[in-house]
């Protein structure tokens, strides 16, 4: 498709490498951390980058005298449906409307943030849009848009509303520093992270100066780093199967993937397990275990 290349190249910088299930056998074992550490499909981390956000760039083929085979990009609000697919909201009269009355042929790309859910990670989709009903966006949804854009729920739902059907899925994950496609048909079945609404809230608190010297003592004993040669640490990632653990060592940074035995299901349950490796860690670190 014409309008496929300016987004997809861009977002492709990193090694084209899948998703493992599982990682490498704890270098310490807790009580709380499974053996090998698993984390979510391709499918489920596409999925997850795609509900978190709100604000999306979608180019369609412009069509304009003059700009023969070139592509318009825009943006776009939406939220995502339970097979993962973008429901746009786009300005009445815009040029992106222009360009789908002639081809219905689009891209779209979505990038989260800097720091919390799937931070800095991206998906972008190669499809088509097809119309789509107001009245078939929820109250939820059209609350949580005009949030994200300060506008008052009703300018949302005066937009225009397309709907979002990938052909092609494409993934870049920047906490691993990899990219991969993916079928649509796991894209579609995948089930995002479940702690996905809470993840920017733990976080924040995980590697707020309070739990410093905790989270710092915790990866001192889990990489079996000696404490006067841990520069920092850091949180960088929760979901239920475990966690993305950045040990910075004598100015030499190392990322581990921590599994949990038994995967928390909301923020009480996976700050509780963290309470309590930080514990362990202390007993550990202090000889009483």
């Amino acid at each position: 498709m014409r309008v496929a290349a300016s987004v997809v190249l861009a977002a492709s910088a990193c090694v084209r490498v899948p998703y493992p299930r599982c990682t490498a056998t704890a270098p310490v074992k807790f009580s709380d951390l499974a053996d090998e550490a698993c984390r979510l499909s391709d499918a489920q981390f596409a999925r997850t980058v795609a509900a978190a956000c709100t604000d999306a760039t979608v180019c369609t083929a412009l069509d304009a005298p003059g700009a023969d085979g070139a592509s318009f990009a825009s943006h776009a609000l939406y939220v995502v449906d339970d097979a993962g697919c973008p429901l746009l909201a786009i300005e009445p009269g815009s040029q992106s409307l222009v360009n789908l009355a002639k081809d219905r042929t689009a891209t779209f790309f979505a990038r989260s943030g800097s720091s919390g859910v799937a931070a800095g990670s991206s998906v972008a989709l190669v499809g088509s849009l097809e119309d789509f009903s107001v009245d078939e966006i929820t109250d939820a949804q059209l609350s949580k848009l005009s949030a994200a854009s300060d506008t008052s729920v009703a300018d949302v739902a005066a937009k225009t509303w397309q709907r979002f059907v990938p052909q092609r899925v494409h993934l870049v994950d920047s906490i691993r520093g990899a990219e991969s496609w993916i079928a649509t048909s796991e894209y579609a079945e995948a089930e995002p992270n479940a702690l996905a609404e809470c993840t920017t809230a733990l976080l924040s608190k995980l590697n707020s100066p309070k739990y410093a010297p905790s989270l710092r003592r915790f990866a001192a004993v889990y990489a079996s780093t000696p404490d006067d040669s841990l520069d920092s640490a850091a949180v960088l990632s929760i979901d239920p199967l475990g966690f993305d653990l950045l040990v910075n060592a004598d100015g030499s940074p190392r990322t581990f993937r921590v599994g949990f035995n038994m995967p928390p299901q909301n923020e009480e349950e996976a700050l509780s397990l963290f309470m309590k490796l930080f514990q362990e860690a202390y007993e550990r670190a202090n000889g009483f275990m």
